[in-house]
């Protein structure tokens, strides 16, 4: 066996810098998760095609780790070889943006405004990658990346195919990507010429409204979705006013509604912040944070009579899938 492993081991170095049983708290914003058999950083899209193409050949399970922004890991550590995707390949042609999957998204924003380009104004200040925007819809604001895609060039069972817009099932915090094995390489943002003053002081405004609003410990972001007005059970009059604009009733609100800010099991609580934050103050495991999950979902169904469903992956040793 040890030697099947120094064997993987050594293939997997010609597709990147490989670590053996890394721990992976620390690549994610909720500094959760066990070791990886190996994490293999890759820099670049033609090697994480050719890094898949072999995986799938040897038969090895794998993980896509991006940003790992909107990720709970299991404690016990992944079984498997977990790629870390990162790049800094982007380029800027006309109004559009090319940017490679492992991009950090706040790299496009800042390009964008550099060249007068608006459309990603709401994502200043939104951690994570360009892959894992995609893949997620991940959205602020009032606003979504879908708005600013033109395509996405993916990696499919060996092919490199492209997508159009609305071949890539978008929805809210969804996409066809986050439900089959494809993989995203690159992603081409279609943005509008704007005032580049004005472009800045909107994104400066945004971040104006981040600051304070969310908890100094690590989290995942917004762990549930938000609901959609339609779905809401309630008096929709008796809604504030910016939720009927913009078509959601944020579970933020709920949860203060209903008190449940500061509920705690071990190391995981619900912030004082923000409502939609379960945050890891005390080295929270996944155990904790998803007893504290349980306990939302349990009292917001009983008092208002909505389910409400994770914006965050949870992943396990049984559902290895890629993310972000």
């Amino acid at each position: 066996m040890k030697r099947n492993m120094d064997a993987l081991y050594s293939q997997l170095k010609s597709f990147g810098h490989v670590k053996a049983n890394e721990s992976l708290a620390k690549y994610t914003t909720f500094k959760i998760g066990g070791s990886a058999m190996f994490l293999v950083e890759v820099e670049d899209a033609e090697k994480l095609v050719g890094l898949l193409n072999f995986l799938v050949g040897e038969g090895v399970e794998y993980l896509i780790l991006a940003g790992g922004s909107n990720l709970l890991l299991p404690d016990e550590g992944v079984d498997g070889v977990v790629i870390k995707v990162k790049s800094e390949k982007l380029k800027v042609k006309s109004e559009i943006i090319e940017a490679e999957a492992g991009v950090l998204l706040g790299a496009v924003v800042n390009l964008a405004a550099q060249n007068g380009l608006s459309g990603l104004e709401w994502a200043m200040g939104v951690p994570g990658t360009v892959g894992g925007a995609v893949r997620g819809n991940a959205g602020a604001m009032g606003c979504d990346t879908k708005e600013v895609i033109k395509a996405v060039e993916v990696w499919s069972d060996g092919e490199i195919i492209t997508c159009g817009r609305e071949e890539c099932g978008f929805a809210y915090r969804e996409s066809v990507f986050k439900h089959s094995k494809d993989v995203i390489l690159k992603v081409f943002f279609e943005l509008k010429p704007g005032d580049k003053a004005q472009i800045l002081a909107t994104m400066q405004r945004h971040l104006k409204q981040r600051i304070g609003k969310y908890p100094p410990y690590p989290s995942a972001g917004s762990l549930f979705k938000n609901i959609k007005l339609e779905k809401w059970p309630g008096d929709k009059t008796k809604l504030p006013p910016l939720f009927l604009e913009r078509g959601t009733v944020p579970v933020g609100w709920i949860v203060e509604q209903i008190g449940v800010k500061g509920f705690t099991v071990g190391g995981a609580k619900v912030s004082d912040e923000h409502g939609n934050f379960i945050i890891n103050f005390n080295k929270a495991t996944q155990k904790d944070v998803l007893a504290v999950v349980e306990e939302v979902q349990k009292r917001v169904y009983n008092t208002f009579g909505v389910q409400l469903d994770p914006e965050v992956e949870i992943i396990s040793n049984n559902t290895l899938s890629l993310c972000k």
